[in-house]
């Protein structure tokens, strides 16, 4: 809530080239002139549904998100598992042996 606004929000969005530079002035404690005038994007956005950005990101998109749901299985699978495969293969006595303490002690 108290954090400043980005130079590129205050620039490209609220359209405050003073602020920017006063920004940027305390950042490379340089001396800058803020120059009024209209502030152009640079750049082209491109909206997450569009056939464009399907066209152009949609490999990697697809991609990325698939190794992440595929690890998601692996390691929550795991975390949920763990102490049953531990005592399963014997690295851990069974749960009705051991205290709870002593079962997070043993598995960390």
């Amino acid at each position: 809530m108290n954090m400043p606004e980005t130079s590129k929000y205050t620039t490209l969005v609220a359209k405050d080239v003073k602020h920017k530079a006063v920004y940027m002035i305390k950042v490379l404690q340089v001396e800058i002139e803020a120059k009024l005038g209209k502030v152009e994007r640079s750049y082209n956005l491109l909206s997450l549904y569009s056939k464009e950005f399907l066209h152009r990101h949609g490999l990697y998109f697809l991609g990325t998100t698939s190794t992440l749901f595929l690890l998601d299985i692996v390691f929550y699978s795991h975390n949920l598992f763990q102490k049953d495969i531990f005592s399963a293969i014997g690295w851990i006595p069974a749960a009705n042996i051991m205290n709870a303490i002593d079962e997070v002690f043993k598995i960390a």
